[in-house]
C-alpha cells in the first residue's frame, strides 16, 4: 500500500529532525527522551530508589530515562495498549490501564506499595479534524 503525501511529508521531516537523529545515535528510544530529561532538571522529578508508572509508555523513551534515574533500587512499570521491546529493569503491562484486569494486573506488581510519581507522555490517533481531536484527547484526559 503506497504511502500518503501526508506521510511521506512526515517521514522526511523525522528523517531530518536533530532529536530524532541524537536519538539514534545514543541508543534512545525515541526523541521523546530528551523531554523527559527536561522536564526532569527543570523540576527535580526523578530520584534513586523511587518507584514509576509509565502510562502510554511505547516505545519506551520515557522508561528507558527514568530507569536511568532510579537505578537499581528504584521501579519503573510501563503500560501500553501497543507491544514493547523489552528495557532491563522496566516491568512491562501491555493492555489498556483503563480496563480492569490490566488494572489488577498493576496493582498486583506494586503489592500495595505506593508509587512514587506516575508519568504519561500519552496522545490520542490524530485525525485532522479539530472536533474530533479534541474529544479524543479530553477523553482519554478524562
Amino acid at each position: 500500500m503506497p504511502r500518503t503525501k501526508s506521510s511521506q511529508r512526515w517521514l522526511a521531516r523525522n528523517a531530518r529532525d536533530k532529536y530524532v537523529t541524537r536519538a539514534r545515535q545514543e541508543g534512545a528510544r525515541s526523541r521523546a527522551i530528551y523531554k523527559i530529561e527536561e522536564i526532569d532538571r527543570r523540576d527535580h522529578l526523578l530520584r534513586p530508589g523511587m518507584t514509576v508508572v509509565d502510562l502510554g509508555a511505547a516505545p519506551g523513551g520515557w522508561s528507558q530515562y527514568v530507569k536511568s534515574r532510579v537505578g537499581d533500587a528504584g521501579r519503573v512499570l510501563a503500560l501500553d495498549i501497543l507491544p514493547m521491546e523489552p528495557i532491563v529493569g522496566v516491568e512491562f503491562i501491555e493492555g489498556d490501564f483503563t480496563q480492569q484486569p490490566v488494572l489488577d494486573s498493576l496493582l498486583n506488581r506494586l503489592k500495595d506499595k505506593k508509587v512514587d510519581l506516575v508519568i504519561s507522555d500519552m496522545a490520542p490517533n490524530m485525525t485532522g479534524v479539530a472536533s474530533v481531536d479534541q474529544a479524543r484527547s479530553m477523553h482519554l484526559a478524562e
